[in-house]
């Protein structure tokens, strides 16, 4: 019962629990109702975080990865955008009982916007920028510079198919256009959906990797990016878009709802 009332309600705490056995007559105290949920191997930690998806957004997603059931992946190059800020702080930290660690932090923290792009063939390259992106500087700057060479570099000069999100400067007219003139296809992609992105997961990895290095200035973030970015196995690209075939199954399994990736 205990359980189950954990388990049922997201707002559930020992005290709100406490309360309800309260209610029904029963005296527990909040130490043992912590207790007997850790010995049942429940963990009390933060949900994880999920785009609200209508019933449209569900249905649009299972239409989608039905219709890529038997996709080949090894064509497909994986791209998106970051920021990693400057002077990110840790969320958790060891301390003593009785004192309290401080973080010093900064209200509007320097940033770096990052685009990056991988295969199954291994990781293209990196670009790093620090003004607001639009489709001028997407086709002009990071298309040419970044995407087409690494498309070149993986595939050759065999047909690739580009996989980015729904944002408006990639599905804006002037891209479409770039894009259309440079014979870039681009593949289908359902209305928010990151977790069936594998470059979701690495930009995860890679500000945790650049956050250990300790950048101090502006200069120091971009070369913590770009040799993290580089000392990258390729190994971790293959696995990353290799899951993309039960990326698709679970959201099947799912009927269209978030997945756990």
């Amino acid at each position: 019962m205990m359980v189950d009332m954990a388990l049922d309600d997201m707002n559930a705490t020992s005290k709100t629990i406490k309360d309800e056995f309260e209610n029904i007559g029963i005296t527990v105290s909040q130490d043992t109702i912590q207790r007997r949920l850790k010995d049942a191997g429940l963990k009390y930690s933060k949900p994880l975080s999920k785009p609200l998806l209508s019933e449209w957004h569900r249905q649009q997603r299972l239409t989608w990865a039905e219709s890529m059931k038997n996709y080949d992946w090894s064509k497909v190059m994986a791209t998106d955008e970051t920021s990693i800020r400057l002077h990110t702080s840790h969320k958790y930290t060891w301390q003593r009982p009785g004192e309290r660690k401080v973080v010093r932090t900064v209200k509007y923290p320097l940033k770096i916007n990052v685009w990056g792009c991988l295969s199954k063939k291994g990781f293209g390259r990196v670009f790093w920028f620090k003004n607001n992106l639009n489709s001028e500087f997407l086709c002009h700057k990071i298309y040419r510079n970044a995407l087409l060479p690494s498309a070149r570099q993986h595939f050759g000069q065999s047909q690739w198919v580009l996989l980015e999100d729904n944002d408006p400067k990639h599905r804006s007219n002037y891209s479409r256009t770039w894009k259309s003139d440079h014979q870039i296809v681009t593949l289908s992609w359902p209305s928010q959906s990151p977790d069936v992105n594998p470059i979701e997961n690495l930009w995860a990895l890679l500000k945790v990797k650049v956050a250990q290095r300790r950048p101090k200035t502006l200069e120091d973030l971009v070369n913590a990016i770009q040799n993290e970015w580089n000392e990258l196995p390729s190994e971790l690209a293959y696995n990353l878009m290799n899951s993309m075939e039960s990326r698709v199954q679970s959201l099947i399994d799912s009927s269209g709802d978030y997945t756990l990736y």
